[in-house]
């Protein structure tokens, strides 16, 4: 008798154990972030650092002053980048398919900022598409006539600083506390709310995130 209830003690003992560690196993799963989202949240701030980095160089090229302009540009160029790697990813070995994919991508790109800017300032982008665009296809369109620009709708952050130093070095603040500087060579640095820093070399493209 003395036996079996030494042996069922046992038992209890190890289940609670048992318990006790998958309990913590599920705690750790749901508060611990896996890889795979280690990956996206890198990749999305990669979009970001490449979006602010083009716009940068449109706001200069088009001597944009608007920050909403300047916002709603950089918001396109973000969802740009974003769709590029999902059409890389798709197309590995349909080279046609990813072409035309890719022209696709650029040409909504070119729509959406050809609402957002004046005739004039549409004509210096297009002229400039190839650097913008960065060897990827898009289709040839003519110089647009004077005509009223579209208003810019506006959602998200906006821009409440646009600062370009003599030294060549560009500060950008956004509303929700971002900061965004790229130096004369085109190396971005970015720091978010939430004190994440990323940092793209221009050189090579490489990307590195501290948290």
């Amino acid at each position: 008798m003395h036996k079996s209830l030494l042996l069922f003690s046992a038992a209890a003992s190890l289940a609670v154990v048992s318990c006790n560690q998958d309990k913590q196993a599920a705690v750790d799963a749901a508060t611990t972030p896996s890889a795979d989202t280690a990956v996206v949240v890198d990749d999305d701030m990669a979009y970001r650092a490449d979006a602010d980095r083009v716009i940068t160089r449109v706001a200069n090229d088009l001597d944009l002053r608007d920050t909403t302009v300047v916002s709603t540009i950089g918001r396109t160029y973000y969802t740009r980048g974003r769709r590029l790697a999902e059409v890389n990813n798709r197309y590995t070995t349909d080279t046609t398919g990813r072409y035309a994919a890719l022209r696709a991508v650029n040409d909504e790109t070119d729509n959406a900022v050809k609402m957002a800017v004046s005739d004039e300032q549409y004509n210096t982008y297009s002229a400039n598409r190839e650097v913008y665009y960065e060897g990827t296809p898009y289709t040839v369109v003519a110089v647009r006539e004077p005509a009223a620009a579209a208003p810019a709708r506006r959602t998200g952050p906006s821009i409440v600083k646009y600062d370009k130093k003599k030294n060549g070095e560009t500060k950008i603040v956004y509303s929700n506390g971002k900061t965004v500087k790229i130096d004369k060579d085109g190396d971005t640095k970015v720091e978010y709310p939430n004190g994440t820093k990323v940092k793209r070399d221009a050189d090579d493209g490489e990307v590195k995130v501290k948290r």
